[in-house]
């Protein structure tokens, strides 16, 4: 996730669906880490009757910084370990041993730029093998999260799914979703609950 994309209409569906989860009391969940494949954005200075001004920091945190997601929940935790493509390995090795850590049920949320590699793995997509080791460092009753969006493909929405359920060991009918297309048409989320 890119900076530039803090705070979007798709930040609506994504975190509206994610505290519905967490709040059901019958999941009995008591944290989310959010997996932000977090990469830092640049911005350009304004020009302010003529002269480049940078724009203040304190402008950038408030609209930008993907750290300020613990205000909407306690219970919410970013990843924002820097993602790099090259370091893709390294990164989900780290990612895998910190969860694995986490004792308490929880819901892991994938929040790469665009979703499930397509052909060719590009630093906005996330791999499958990586969605299976990440899945495999969950412990029974954990919830994973994965967000998709929109490509080519006029059922891309059931693609996702099969790839996404493949990708975690599953069937399709293991792998729920939710959408506000009246929101985001362009995004779908796909949850699923570790069994034993």
């Amino acid at each position: 996730m890119r900076d530039k994309w803090y705070a979007d209409k798709r930040d609506l569906v994504k975190w509206g669906g994610i505290m519905h989860l967490l709040n059901d009391k019958s999941l009995g969940i008591k944290k989310v880490i959010q997996i932000a494949f977090y990469r830092e954005d640049h911005y350009p200075a304004l020009n302010f009757n003529g002269a480049n001004i940078p724009i203040p920091e304190i402008v950038l945190k408030h609209f930008r910084d993907i750290k300020l997601i613990k205000y909407l929940d306690p219970r919410i935790e970013a990843f924002d370990q820097i993602f790099s493509h090259k370091s893709r390995q390294t990164y989900t090795d780290y990612l895998c041993e910190k969860l694995k850590l986490i004792r308490e049920k929880k819901i892991v949320f994938l929040d790469p730029d665009t979703g499930l590699e397509p052909g060719k793995c590009k630093t906005e997509h996330v791999k499958r093998k990586e969605v299976e080791q990440i899945y495999g460092s969950l412990n029974p009753g954990d919830f994973l999260v994965f967000y998709q969006h929109k490509f080519w493909n006029s059922k891309w929405d059931e693609i996702r799914r099969s790839e996404f359920a493949e990708a975690c060991g599953l069937s399709g009918s293991k792998v729920k979703t939710w959408k506000a297309n009246k929101i985001a048409n362009d995004v779908i989320f796909f949850f699923t609950e570790k069994e034993n």
